[in-house]
């Protein structure tokens, strides 16, 4: 069924057409026989003054909303990229991305967006679905529904009911104190220390 609305001086006119997908010849109905239907639409009244024309439409599809403002780049719903995706400059992706994306700024992942990429940012929130490594200089954000498959290194990490996370995550400390420790090395050397004090 197809909709259009053809505005005519003040007055707003909707036609509807139906498709007959079936191929067969449906009966054409009978023409009506009140004579108040006879007249031809530049005959009949229009709505009273001042009043609004009530016109029902379908849209089949709504456009994409603007994009946000102070954004450098945005992939939309329903866009596929693949390959190397760099941003000068926060940037917003609800679409699909295969390959590394690299943002000098604050990057989000939309719900929509199914990413299989390498992710560097300077903070990243994750919405979508993600398969690969993420790092950021700032913060990691994973706000359900978010599907995170991959390591996550950042030194700040933020993460809400309902996500799932299946990796590793390094916050930055244990580079800083030169390597990975042990946490039954930490639990032995307390009490070594108060011991040797009394």
């Amino acid at each position: 069924m197809v909709y259009e609305i053809c505005p005519s001086g003040g007055r707003v006119a909707m036609a509807w057409f139906e498709k007959n997908t079936s191929g067969k010849k449906t009966p054409e109905s009978a023409p009506e026989t009140n004579p108040q239907s006879a007249k031809t639409a530049a005959e009949r009244p229009g709505p009273p003054a001042g009043a609004e024309p009530k016109v029902a439409v379908k849209i089949e599809q709504a456009a994409p909303s603007p994009v946000p403002p102070g954004l450098v780049g945005y992939l939309y719903k329903g866009s596929r990229a693949s390959g190397q995706l760099s941003f000068q400059g926060p940037a917003r992706i609800d679409g699909i991305v295969d390959g590394e994306i690299h943002c000098q700024g604050p990057l989000t992942i939309g719900e929509s967006a199914e990413i299989k990429a390498k992710i560097t940012a300077e903070q990243v929130v994750i919405h979508g679905k993600v398969e690969g490594n993420v790092s950021a200089k700032e913060k990691i954000e994973l706000i359900a529904p978010a599907r995170v498959i991959g390591n996550i290194d950042a030194p700040k990490l933020v993460i809400t009911e309902g996500v799932l996370f299946d990796g590793d995550c390094c916050m930055g400390v244990a580079k800083q104190k030169g390597g990975v420790a042990d946490s039954r090395s930490v639990v032995a050397e307390a009490p070594v220390a108060q011991s040797a004090k009394s």
